[in-house]
């Protein structure tokens, strides 16, 4: 059965589907609103309250947002937040430029208000009284000691005011406006961020609401005034200007691009802080400049993981301001060299952008080295632009591979020699390692055994073994560990060496002949006693032998010697053949003796 529309519900039914819908609006009574579906605010309106943009949603901003203070939007992952041709707009700004600097000068132009009037400038705070603030106004300067407002007297028919600084002051000191007082009391104000200064960086004291993007934040040919943003997604300003919107601080995870923007007026001393791997593309745009730089990256903190525990470690030229200092690895090899927090900031900078577009990198290098007995090792890398590093010393692996005596026995109390085999098998020379040998726990009696390898050099080293008692011994040996090494004692030597077979040491046999000996040695000397009483007979036997000058003299004594030699024959018939000639030599010399006298008497 089909049933008939009522001509008076198709009526109303068209009439609802024609009638305007209610616009998108923000937030204006304080309360919290999460955009569940996309949304876009196409009205410009005063925001007060929060808002959330949910995972899979989106809000787009065709509007200028006036932001009360406090005010926030917060983009889940998965969210969008899309500013096209739009504006959100703090409603409570405080900035003002750094005066302090070395040759900051503002240019001021109120246009034609009068003649004559007066000139005021705001400070943040009363100059110190016994510190230099000289301000200069054409011909007039005035010492601002003491004093948180200067006034001068100035022509305000649409001239160019120059006002320039000359202090010897550190305390960051700010002009916050200046004001233009004509006629009688009428004035005209130019806040901080409205006056054309150079080397005076403009400084945002506050910001007046935040944008958190978990997810995606874009803004396009618009204004973010006065926002504090957070990206830990993607953060994208294409023609887009930021004005107190400085610092944006981008989290590991984040990508910001920032493509033909300004950035004017930060908060401190950077205008993007890239955190640990945050991405970031910089093409044609321009900073707060001066000492203001473009984007940094920040590290967390920085650390390295090394292979040597209580490791010496140099460092050098490390972050923004390229500090160097000494330190030392803990029990486990690691280290914390940048620890967290503001006062090491500097040090954890590892890249910039200065304020004049010019991209810096630390050239920072670390030294990591032992040193002991057996030589100094160290390996330098540059720093670790990353919160982590690492560090691996090449180091040597000395082991003794065999111990081979050249004879399984040995006589005790003498020695016996032979050849310890030694590798390294590391990655780093070594000298002067010294090899010790034991007989179960204790050290044996060797040759000092020293060697040097180069880096998978073996090599065999003599030796010369001593034992005193007898017994079947093992000869362990392996190489003195330098105490320097002993945390890496795995690392760097085999504690276990190398044993020998087993060497039997025996005392020596007794002789049994040896009376035999003595007898030996007693008729040798008998023989040599009657060699030596022969050779003192014939000592005293060649005096005889005259000299042709003695005479009558010689004649007697050659014939008492004849007589005595008669009487001795007739005693001693035993005596020898040798003696006979003896006799028989003296005779004839005596005679030649008597033969040659006569010659000389005639």
């Amino acid at each position: 059965m089909r049933t008939r529309l009522h001509p008076l519900a198709l009526i109303l039914s068209l009439l609802f589907l024609t009638a305007p819908l209610a616009a998108a609006a923000p937030p204006a009574g304080g309360e919290t609103n999460t955009i569940a579906s996309s949304e876009t605010w196409t009205e410009d309106a005063h925001m007060n309250g929060h808002v959330v943009v949910s995972s899979g949603s989106t809000l787009t901003v065709n509007a200028n947002i006036t932001m009360e203070t406090g005010s926030s939007i917060t983009v889940e992952d998965g969210g969008q937040l899309v500013v096209t041709n739009g504006a959100l707009l703090s409603d409570d700004l405080n900035a003002g430029l750094m005066v302090n600097s070395m040759f900051a000068t503002l240019t001021l132009n109120f246009g034609d208000l009068a003649d004559e009037g007066a000139l005021q400038l705001k400070f943040n705070h009363a100059i110190d009284a016994s510190s230099k603030m000289n301000i200069t106004l054409g011909n007039e300067t005035i010492n601002a000691s003491g004093l948180d407002i200067v006034q001068f007297d100035a022509p305000l028919n649409n001239t160019d005011l120059i006002i320039t600084f000359d202090s010897y002051y550190f305390t960051p000191t700010y002009v916050l406006w200046a004001k233009a007082i004509y006629g009688g009391g009428n004035t005209e104000t130019l806040l901080a961020q409205d006056i054309e200064a150079s080397d005076a960086p403009l400084y945002w004291f506050q910001s007046g609401f935040n944008i958190t993007a978990h997810g995606d934040f874009t803004a396009t040919s618009s204004t973010i005034s006065g926002a504090d943003i957070r990206c830990e997604g993607l953060c994208r300003f294409d023609n887009t200007e930021l004005v107190g919107s400085a610092p944006v601080e981008a989290a590991s995870t984040s990508s910001v691009a920032v493509l033909n923007s300004i950035i004017s007026g930060s908060r401190s001393d950077e205008d993007i802080i890239l955190h640990d791997q945050a991405q970031i593309t910089y093409t044609n745009s321009q900073g707060t400049g001066g000492t203001t730089d473009a984007w940094v990256r920040l590290l967390s903190q920085r650390s390295l993981s090394t292979n040597i525990p209580n490791g010496s470690l140099d460092i050098y030229d490390i972050g923004y301001r390229a500090n160097d200092w000494n330190d030392l690895t803990d029990e486990n090899g690691d280290i914390i060299f940048v620890e967290p927090g503001a006062t090491n900031e500097w040090k954890r900078m590892v890249e910039w952008m200065d304020g004049d577009g010019v991209l810096h990198q630390e050239e920072a290098t670390i030294t990591l080295s032992i040193t002991s007995s057996w030589g100094t090792f160290s390996k330098t890398i540059d720093a670790p632009s990353t919160t982590e590093g690492s560090i691996e010393l090449d180091l040597p692996y000395v082991a003794v591979t065999s111990v081979s005596p050249e004879s399984t026995t040995a006589v005790a109390n003498k020695s016996v020699s032979g050849m310890v085999s030694v590798s390294n098998t590391g990655d780093a020379d070594v000298s002067g390692v010294s090899i010790w040998c034991y007989n179960g726990d204790e050290v044996v009696d060797t040759t000092q055994i020293v060697v040097s390898l180069t880096a998978g050099e073996s090599k065999d080293v003599p030796f010369t073994w001593y034992m005193y008692e007898a017994g079947e011994v093992t000869l362990t040996c392996k190489p003195l560990l330098p105490s320097a090494l002993s945390g890496i004692s795995d690392l760097v030597v085999d504690t276990t060496g190398a044993d020998s077979d087993i060497i039997t040491w025996e005392y020596e046999e007794e002789i049994e002949d040896f009376p035999l000996i003595i007898l030996i040695v007693a008729l040798a000397g008998f023989v040599g006693l009657a060699l030596f009483i022969a050779s003192q007979t014939r000592r005293q036997a060649q005096p005889k032998a005259y000299t042709l000058h003695e005479e009558d003299h010689v004649v007697d004594s050659t014939e008492d010697d004849e007589t005595s030699d008669a009487h001795d024959d007739g005693v001693e018939e035993e005596e020898d053949d040798d003696e006979e000639a003896s006799e028989e030599m003296e005779e004839d010399s005596t005679s030649s003796i008597y033969d040659l006298q006569q010659e000389s008497k005639d």
